[in-house]
This record gives C-alpha cells, sequence and structure tokens, in this order.
C-alpha cells in the first residue's frame, strides 16, 4: 500500500488503498457508496495511488504527494470531528449503537427504504455486529495485526468495517484460493487475528479442510510453506443461514488444531458466540457468549481450552523401555501397570489438566520409528507424523532430522548418549610369566643380555691380565649372563679389575630388574589380569564388532564431521531385536548405542555379577540430548503443556521417580543374579591354568635343548676332537 507520512491520515489510507486482489469491486463501491467517492475522488485516482509504488517517477510521487496532502488535512480534520462526537457517544449507548449511527446517518447514508424497512440479515449483521468487533479487538487485539477476508457478497461491509476497525492497521484480502493458498497471506506477528466474512465460504472451507504440511511432496531440508497461523484468533461472521454452520466449520481438520476459534451467528435480537471443544471422540461446540443491546454478557469469547480438560481423553502412544517406560507386573507375571520416570511425567500431566489417557503400544520392532521408501513412518514417529496419536513419550530426544516434521514439547529431560560394549575379558593365563613387564622393557632386558655377553668376551680376553679359559668362550660368557639375573651364576670370579667392575655393574642391574620381576610375577599369578578395554569412538570402530542402534542414531552420525563417528555409519546395523541386543553384547558380538541412563540401570541390575559388570560403557560419550514429548506438528498441546512440564523439571521430581524405578528394576533381577554372583564370588586354590605360561617356559626350553643336542649330533664329526669345548 501507499503511505503518506502525515499525520492522522490512516483512516484515510486505509479506505482509500485498497489491495491489487480488490480491482474486481472497486467498480461496485465507487458506484454505490457516495461517501468513498468524495473521500478518494474517483476510480482513477484510486487506482492511481496503487500505482505511485512501481509505476511513477519520484518527482511526479513528490508532486502527487503534496497535491493529495492538502485535500487530505480537511477531510481527515472533518472525519476526526465527527469520530470524537461519537466516540463520547459510544460511552452511553454501547459500541454496536455508535457504529450503526456514525456509520448510517453520518457516513454511508442508506436510503430510507434501507433504513424504514424490514432489514435483511446482511444489515441485521451491520447493526449487531459492528460493535462486537469493535469490542473484540478492545479486548483481544490490542498488539495485534488484523486481516480481513471477503467474498463479493459480503465486500461493501468489508469495507465498513475495515473502517470502523481502522486504527488496527486491517488488511483486506478477497477470500479466494489464490489468496489463501500465498504464504504472506499467513505472516505472523507477535499477535495475529483473522476475520472471515461470509456467505458461501467455499475457499474456507476447503482452504481449512487440508492438510497443507502432507498435501505436496516434500523432505526435511525443504518443508511445505505454512498456509495456517495455528496459534492465531479466529472470527467467523456468519451472514447466510444457509451457508456453512458453526459445527461444520469447528469439524474441519485445521480448526480441530486451532484453539482461539469464534463464530458468530447474527440474528435480529443478538449475536451468539460459538466455539469447539476439542479432543472429544466428536468435536463439540458450545455457545460460549452472546452479543445484545451493545454488550457481551459473559466477556469471555476466547476461553483457555486446556487448563482443564474435564476428563477428555488424550492418546499416547509408547513402548516400554526401562527406566522410563517400565511394565509392572505381579510375582505370576501378569501386566498391572506403568511405571517408569515418562510414565510419571504423562501421569503428571494427566492430573494437572485433568485428561485420561488412552494408551496405544508400537509394536517392539518399530520402537522410534523408521521412514519407509513412500514417506511414512512406523513406530513413535509414525503415531504422531500421522496423527494417530495426540503424544508420543518414550525417552524421545531432540533431533534436528526430525524437527521440521512433528513438534516437540518443552524438554523435561536430558542425558548423553553412550556406547555400550563387552567389558574386557581375561587374559590367557599362559602369558602370566609375561605380564610383570611390558613389551618394551622385555626387549630392552633382550637386548641388554645380548650386549652383556658379547662385551664381557673382549674384557676377559684383551686385558693386560686374560683371565680363566672359560671366560674366552661366549656360550659360556652369555649362561653366566643369564645366571646373574636369577642370582645363581657360575661360581667363577673375574680375577682382574677391568671384568670385575664390569660384572659388578650388571650384577647390580640384574638384581633390580629380578626383584621387580619377582615382586610383580606375584600379583599377576594371583589375580586375574584382563585386557584392556574401549575407551574411545576410534578404539570402537577398530576393535570388530558390530554396531547396532535405532536409525536415528545412523542420520545423526551421517552429519558429523568426525572421522570416527564418521568410520561408525557403515557399520550400523539396525536390526538388531532390542530384548536380546545387551545380551549379544555381553557375548562379546556387539556394541550397542542408547542413553546412558538406560545402560547404567542395565549394567548394574541385570549384567553385574559379584561386583564386576559383563558390559562397560564406553567412556567417551556423546553430547547431552534433551529428551521431551512428541506431538504432531502443530498440535495445540505443545504450548499448552510447557508450563506444566517446567514446573515437573524446576521441582527436581525426575530423580526421584528415576531412583524408584531403579530399585524396582534393581528387585526384579536380584533373583535372577543371585546364585550367578555366589558361583563367581567363591575363593578358589590356584589351578594349573593359573600357572600354565611356567610350563610353557620349560617346555620351550626342553625343545630349544633338544634341538641343540640333535643338531650338535648330526654335525659332529665321526672322529672325536679333543678341543670340542
Amino acid at each position: 500500500m501507499t503511505k503518506l507520512s502525515i499525520n492522522m491520515e490512516e483512516m484515510k489510507i486505509k479506505v482509500c488503498n485498497i489491495d491489487e486482489n480488490e480491482d474486481d469491486i472497486i467498480a461496485n463501491i465507487m458506484e454505490n457508496n457516495e461517501w468513498l467517492n468524495d473521500m478518494c475522488e474517483n476510480e482513477e485516482d484510486l487506482k492511481l495511488t496503487r500505482k505511485f509504488k512501481s509505476r511513477q517517477s519520484a518527482s511526479k510521487m513528490l508532486f502527487m504527494k503534496y497535491w493529495w496532502a492538502i485535500l487530505l488535512v480537511v477531510a481527515l480534520r472533518w472525519f476526526t470531528r465527527v469520530k470524537s462526537q461519537h466516540l463520547g457517544e459510544s460511552k452511553a449507548d454501547g459500541g454496536g449503537q455508535l457504529f450503526q449511527t456514525s456509520l448510517r446517518n453520518r457516513l454511508v447514508p442508506f436510503s430510507k427504504s434501507e433504513v424504514d424497512g424490514p432489514e435483511s440479515l446482511f444489515n441485521q449483521a451491520l447493526v449487531s455486529t459492528g460493535g462486537l468487533l469493535q469490542k473484540l479487538a478492545e479486548n483481544y487485539f490490542g498488539s495485534c495485526s488484523l486481516t480481513l477476508f471477503y467474498e463479493a457478497s459480503t465486500s461493501d461491509l468489508a469495507l465498513r468495517l475495515r473502517l470502523t476497525l481502522a486504527r488496527w492497521g486491517v488488511k483486506m484480502h478477497f477470500l479466494g484460493k489464490d489468496v489463501l493458498t500465498r504464504e504472506n497471506t499467513w505472516a505472523r506477528s507477535i499477535c495475529d487475528g483473522y476475520f472471515f466474512l461470509i456467505t458461501e465460504g467455499r475457499a474456507l472451507v476447503e482452504h481449512a479442510s487440508t492438510d497443507h504440511f502432507r498435501s505436496v511432496p516434500y523432505d526435511t531440508d525443504f518443508l511445505p510453506p505454512s498456509l495456517w497461523n495455528y496459534k492465531a484468533y479466529y472470527v467467523i461472521l456468519l451472514l447466510d443461514p444457509t451457508g456453512p454452520k458453526p459445527k461444520e466449520l469447528m469439524e474441519l481438520f485445521n480448526f480441530r488444531k486451532t484453539e482461539k476459534v469464534a463464530v458468530l451467528q447474527p440474528s435480529q435480537e443478538e449475536v451468539k458466540i460459538w466455539t469447539h471443544v476439542l479432543y472429544t471422540e466428536e468435536i463439540g461446540f458450545e455457545v460460549v457468549d452472546t452479543w445484545s443491546q451493545g454488550k457481551l454478557h459473559h466477556g469471555n469469547v476466547f476461553p483457555r481450552k486446556f487448563d482443564n480438560f474435564h476428563g477428555a481423553k488424550v492418546r499416547v502412544a509408547t513402548f516400554e523401555l526401562e527406566p522410563f517406560i517400565v511394565y509392572a507386573k505381579d510375582d505370576n507375571g501378569n501386566f498391572i501397570g506403568r511405571i517408569g520416570v515418562d510414565m510419571q511425567v504423562i501421569d503428571g500431566l494427566s492430573k494437572a489438566k485433568n485428561f485420561t489417557v488412552d494408551f496405544y503400544e508400537v509394536s517392539d520392532d518399530e520402537k522410534w520409528g523408521n521412514k519407509h521408501p513412500d514417506g511414512s513412518w512406523d513406530g513413535l514417529m509414525g503415531q504422531v507424523f500421522g496423527e494417530l496419536s495426540d503424544i508420543a513419550v518414550c525417552n524421545v530426544f531432540i533431533d534436528g532430522p526430525r524437527w521440521g516434521l512433528i513438534d516437540y514439547s518443552y524438554p523435561y529431560n536430558y542425558m548423553p548418549a553412550c556406547f555400550v560394549a563387552p567389558s574386557p575379558k581375561p587374559l590367557p593365563n599362559w602369558q602370566s610369566p609375561t605380564l610383570p613387564f611390558a613389551w618394551s622393557t622385555w626387549i630392552s632386558i633382550g637386548l641388554a643380555i645380548m650386549a652383556g655377553g658379547l662385551l664381557l668376551y673382549p674384557f676377559s680376553r684383551f686385558g693386560e691380565k686374560e683371565e680363566s679359559t672359560e671366560f674366552k668362550s661366549l656360550s659360556y660368557n652369555y649362561l653366566y649372563v643369564l645366571g646373574s639375573l636369577t642370582a645363581r651364576t657360575v661360581y667363577i670370579s673375574p680375577k682382574y679389575i677391568p671384568s670385575r667392575l664390569y660384572i659388578g655393574f650388571f650384577w647390580v642391574s640384574s638384581l633390580i630388574v629380578s626383584t621387580a620381576y619377582s615382586a610383580n610375577l606375584v600379583a599377576f599369578l594371583s589375580v586375574v589380569q584382563i585386557q584392556p578395554p574401549i575407551q574411545t569412538l576410534k578404539q570402537l570402530v577398530d576393535s570388530g564388532l558390530r554396531i547396532s542402534g535405532n536409525s536415528i542414531w545412523k542420520s545423526l552420525f551421517q552429519m558429523s564431521t568426525d572421522k570416527a563417528v564418521l568410520d561408525l555409519v557403515p557399520k550400523m546395523e539396525l536390526d538388531a531385536d532390542y530384548h536380546t541386543i545387551l545380551d549379544r553384547v555381553q557375548a562379546g558380538e556387539f556394541a550397542f548405542i542408547q542413553n546412558k541412563q538406560f545402560l547404567e540401570l542395565n549394567r548394574d541390575a541385570r549384567y553385574s555379577y559379584g561386583g564386576r559388570a559383563s558390559i562397560r560403557i564406553v567412556e567417551e560419550c556423546f553430547m547431552n540430548y534433551n529428551v521431551a514429548l512428541t506431538l504432531p506438528r502443530n498440535s495445540p498441546l505443545t504450548d499448552n503443556l510447557a508450563k506444566t512440564l517446567m514446573n515437573i523439571f524446576e521441582s527436581g521430581l525426575l530423580n526421584k521417580w528415576k531412583d524408584e524405578v531403579v530399585n524396582y528394576v534393581h528387585r526384579r533381577y536380584k533373583k535372577m543374579n543371585a546364585q550367578t554372583v555366589i558361583e563367581v564370588s567363591r575363593i578358589r586354590p590356584l589351578e594349573i591354568s593359573h600357572v600354565q605360561g611356567i610350563f610353557f617356559i620349560l617346555g620351550i626350553g626342553y625343545l630349544l635343548s633338544i634341538l641343540i643336542l640333535a643338531v650338535e649330533v648330526i654335525t659332529r664329526p665321526k672322529k672325536k676332537d679333543k678341543d670340542f669345548y
């Protein structure tokens, strides 16, 4: 619209500057309304004003602006004087009388036959609803952006109502499919209100009955345009008794998801205001207020419908996942109820909002849900995406890939996601003699022995005085060095200082090494040694374990920039059985990703024996994820449950509920693990398996000696050599 920057011209602009979609009714309006002709001059000037912004040069716009300014000042001063007079009258006569007087007697000179004769429903609506709409605007739309939709048969009334509501900056649109399917028609502000003046209402019925979110193909990166404002106020004025009925409108798809709806049904005596009652088996509707004699009789046209559900049923989809949803059973295994952290949240909401819960169980194969090639979903996701359930709950993380498809409530819990892997297995007992030292230490000791025997030969052979003939043999020198490591060396000592000094330092070093080895060997023989645990994602990737988890994790991993996380993607298996997956983790087949609370509970309650757990949580976890309820897209419950969920989170009740369900699950598995605990905790003496490494070393020595002896026998000359060693 064209905007002229002079004071107090808003009323004039709202009447004269008509949107482009009103071209088809301009001629009719100009022909039948002399007051509009007087204010806007003529039809050509009306069109010219609208064309300034895009078609006129800057100089011509400036000229026309000041030419119009003179006329506008005179017209607006006259209009302001008239308006101020009748604002004073409104205090005594009521909004309806003001509307009737100001429009009929001042601005809109109806013919005498129209005023004095029998009034049509159209004229009744003009008289009855003018003050009502102004009252609604004052009470509810103080800072709102208002939009007025009209049909060809209601265009005259629309312009008059626009004048009455001009200080709210009302935008006007012809009620047609092309307008309703434009995204900017539903542009959102802090507060929005929509007025519909209808006789037939075909375009509104068609648009309100369409699920625009799922009516066109899309993916999660490019969502369809938003063609309905579910948080706005809707006021629908029915002007034809043969047109749509209040109940028919309120049962339409988009009105069923909109809380603030008022349908005005005028008659000669009063205007009935209808609204709907949501979350009943059939959408109910009731008269919430009436307007007569210039006032509302109850004063609450848009009641808060979700403070009290009055026992209405809310459909909740879920499945069992400890400790969030636990199926409590009696001693005979019969189901007696649901407990758990998430179930306590639902129970708290039902008590606070006074609704009853109708549970739906998704299958164990579907869980949170998987997307099918045709774009549909199963599991919890399918329940809310297909609007089969009002709420889905069971440890649902708020994640990016599904954000645009469904609504998430205010988060009421948070926790990290981790992998669980098999606990490290005991090392083979034959390795015990090698375990006191690391392999780098063993290599260093081996090199020291090789160098020790080799260096002893020149000290004994090339000194000032030669040592005993035994030291002239390399094999004897190595035997001498090895003996020093066991503190049982051959009883022959070097005679001269260089050899004695060399041997002395070697003995000191050997003593330290042998003492350290002996002390550690006792510990390694008496305590079961285990393999190094998996601590990082890189170690998990290199471990060779199969990776399992829900499909959402694969989607999140694909969005990561971390190489270790990306390496997990091709290893993910999504069809693992959740009932047996932890058993397969314990058996060393899988690593499994899930939230940390779930893993900790199962590790402590089901897979701990005698103080040692058979599964282990990998220390490198992912960041904390928020846990929330999931709801259908644009659900009216999303905002209405937020405050209650916030109170639950801030109260600290979640920790109490978690402790209660953990204790219950621990008791459930206590008897199951009791026998295993006794068997593991018994003290047993050392068996041959604990010291089998010692016999392996002895066996290697025997074989090596026999092998050398055989070589000597084979290679020995037939004639005995006296100098042979």
